[in-house]
C-alpha cells in the first residue's frame, strides 16, 4: 500500500465544547476544522480512518451506510459537504481480544502498511506505550484543530 492515513478522533479536534454545530443532542461537527482537515488530505493525499467513538456505527461499504445511525450519517454528510470522504475505521478487537486506541492503530498498520500515518486526538491514551509517540499529534480540545497542528501533520506524513 502507498497510502499515508489520518487516523482521526472527532471530539475535540473537529469540535470543541464551545462548537455551535449540534447532531441530534450531542456537539457537532464545525466547517472550519474540516477545511483544515481537507488541507492535510490535499496536500498529502492522505486517507482518513476513523479511531473516534464516531466509528461506532459508521460503516465503509456503501452497501451497508443503510445501518449508520444519525452521527454516522451526520459525519458523512458533513465530509461530504467540504469534498472529504472517511476511507475505514479501526477495529474494535481482533480474534476476541479488545483493543485499546493505540494497538488498534498498531493493528490496522500491519494490516495495511501505509508509508506514513499521523494520529490526530486530544487524548493520548497509550499512543506512547504503543511506539506511536512520533506520529501523535495532541490536541487541546478546548481549541481543535489548528493550521499549526494541519502544519505538523503534513510534516509527519510527507516523512518516509
Amino acid at each position: 500500500m502507498d497510502d499515508r492515513i489520518v487516523f482521526l478522533d472527532v471530539d475535540g479536534v473537529l469540535n470543541t465544547p464551545d462548537s455551535k454545530s449540534r447532531c441530534g443532542g450531542c456537539i457537532g461537527i464545525d466547517n472550519d476544522k474540516l477545511k483544515l482537515l481537507k488541507e492535510i488530505v490535499e496536500v498529502t493525499g492522505a486517507e482518513l480512518v476513523l479511531t473516534s467513538t464516531w466509528k461506532t456505527n459508521w460503516e465503509r461499504l456503501p452497501e451497508r451506510k443503510h445501518l449508520q445511525d444519525i452521527h454516522a450519517d451526520y459525519l458523512d454528510k458533513k465530509f461530504k459537504s467540504v469534498g472529504l470522504i472517511v476511507a475505514d475505521k479501526t477495529a474494535n478487537c481482533r480474534d476476541g481480544v479488545w483493543f485499546s486506541r493505540g494497538e488498534s492503530i498498531l493493528a490496522y498498520n500491519e494490516k495495511h502498511k501505509p508509508i506514513s500515518f499521523v494520529i490526530l486526538d486530544d487524548k493520548s491514551f497509550d499512543f506512547d506505550g504503543c511506539g506511536l509517540t512520533d506520529n501523535f499529534i495532541k490536541l487541546d480540545e478546548k481549541v481543535g484543530l489548528t493550521n499549526e497542528r494541519v502544519e505538523q501533520a503534513i510534516k509527519i506524513l510527507k516523512k518516509r
